[in-house]
């Protein structure tokens, strides 16, 4: 799932979700327009290979982002960051949001769709790995009771 935040609704955002959506389906995203919107929709429940795109399109958005609850919520998540401009204090404040990938509004967001499609194959690479891997546990377990048999 997709969890796309954006206040504006102009070019940039526009062409950004056209870019997501030729690598995920409409289905598969989760617009938040306000803060709080987003707020609450990170408190929801969510899987592992959710990532968080966020869209600040200005300063204030970026400011706006960098609240603390904010900041906490995302900690663990994948999260790609798009900034207003390449401005040495705008990427040191989008750097604290902790994103796996920077850009900027004024590109074509083709970086953007190559690092998600990377990311969403690399959780189902992941997904892959989990599901086909024995735990550790019961392998010890298993070897544990063969090796007391063997005593026995």
């Amino acid at each position: 799932m997709i969890i796309f935040f954006s206040t504006s609704c102009g070019g940039s955002e526009e062409r950004l979700l056209r870019v997501i959506e030729a690598v995920v389906s409409r289905g598969n995203i989760r617009t938040y327009r306000t803060v709080d919107s987003f707020l609450k929709g990170l408190r929801q429940p969510r899987n592992d290979a959710d990532i968080a795109i966020l869209l600040a399109s200005s300063k204030v958005e970026l400011s706006y982002l960098n609240l603390i609850p904010l900041r906490n919520l995302l900690w663990e998540m994948k999260t790609i960051v798009i900034l207003p401009d390449s401005n040495p204090d705008t990427v040191a404040k989008g750097h604290i949001l902790r994103p796996r990938f920077l850009s900027y509004c004024d590109g074509d967001f083709q970086d953007v769709a190559a690092v998600l499609g990377r990311m969403i194959g690399n959780a189902e690479t992941d997904k892959k790995r989990i599901m086909t891997s024995k735990p550790k546990h019961r392998r010890n377990a298993r070897r544990l009771v063969s090796d007391i048999q063997s005593y026995g």
